[in-house]
């Protein structure tokens, strides 16, 4: 799972690099230049999507989400374990769900192009799948973590 996590990172700050890069080229050319980029202003929105639906279970794995501890901590141990879980099965609902809606939004718009980029819009919500399926993985491996009293990974 280690390399994976690397993998997924090494995404995510791929796209930030590019949508920084895409988004310094607009402005250059358009006040420098004089002349607009017809494809930069869809590449950072379909970047962006594809930045945060990997970025959930990178944040997961860190435990960044927020969250209201102050009750929690309250609560007895073995109360505070079973939260746990069920928060865990609630984030792979989550998973799931958007790997099963994105799915049924890919088949509708595989035919549909991009106008800026001329690529198909089924790719640009493939990463929310993709981010749905990375988020279960995550989850399920953690999950295995706790029932084998390692740490989480």
């Amino acid at each position: 799972m280690r390399y994976i996590h690397k993998i997924a990172e090494a995404v995510i700050t791929l796209l930030f690099v590019a949508i920084v890069i895409a988004g310094s080229l607009q402005v250059f050319n358009r006040f420098v230049l004089n002349v607009s980029l017809s494809w930069s202003e869809e590449f950072q929105k379909f970047a962006f999507v594809w930045l945060v639906f990997i970025a959930i279970p990178v944040a997961y794995n860190r435990s960044a989400h927020l969250r209201v501890d102050t009750f929690f901590e309250l609560f007895p141990a073995a109360l505070q374990r079973t939260m746990l879980w069920v928060v865990d099965l609630l984030w792979v609902g989550l998973g799931v769900s958007l790997i099963a809606y994105t799915w049924r939004l890919m088949q509708v718009t595989q035919y549909q192009m991009s106008p800026g980029l001329g690529i198909s819009m089924s790719v640009v919500y493939a990463g929310m799948a993709i981010g749905g399926g990375y988020l279960v993985v995550c989850v399920l491996a953690n999950m295995v973590a706790r029932l084998t009293s390692r740490e989480p990974v």
